[in-house]
């Protein structure tokens, strides 16, 4: 089991390295720090440590799986808007109410824009997303949020 795992954290390190890493800030609910690996062409991983401004949570961590380039847009710039959608999870800290200190957890279904400048190397994104806390107890929330990335 050791070894399997040993495996799979060198192969996501390996891919990681080899991929266009990005980060930056994204302003909304939550507000925080923001990065990105490109895995592919149309395939990407995001997350987001941040802090939620909704009265009843604070830190929040989210990940997702993104499908890219879904629908492209364009603009009189020549530099395409890009439609994406994903599908990941929501970690997010409880500080009142009836489970006050629990930690929320539950999927998460981004769908948002891209626009990328060329130079200098930076992106701009926009984002909804739907979260669907399961634990400790069900809860939809809608997330929003922009923000921008360096890419490196």
């Amino acid at each position: 089991m050791k070894a399997f795992l040993s495996m799979a954290l060198l192969l996501a390190v390996q891919n990681c390295l080899a991929s266009e890493f990005q980060l930056g800030v994204v302003l909304g609910a939550p507000t925080g720090i923001s990065a990105k690996v490109t895995l592919d062409e149309t395939h990407s991983i995001d997350g987001t440590l941040a802090y939620s401004l909704a009265d009843e949570l604070g830190l929040e961590f989210h990940t997702d799986y993104l499908f890219e380039k879904v629908l492209t847009f364009s603009t009189p710039s020549e530099i395409p808007v890009e439609l994406y959608y994903g599908i990941g999870a929501r970690f997010v800290s409880i500080k009142s109410g009836p489970h006050d200190n629990d930690v929320a957890i539950g999927p998460r279904v981004p769908v948002g824009v891209n626009y990328k400048l060329k130079d200098p190397r930076i992106e701009f994104f926009g984002e909804l997303a739907l979260a669907f806390d399961l634990v400790p107890s069900t809860n939809l929330d809608l997330e929003g949020g922009i923000g921008l990335r360096y890419r490196f």
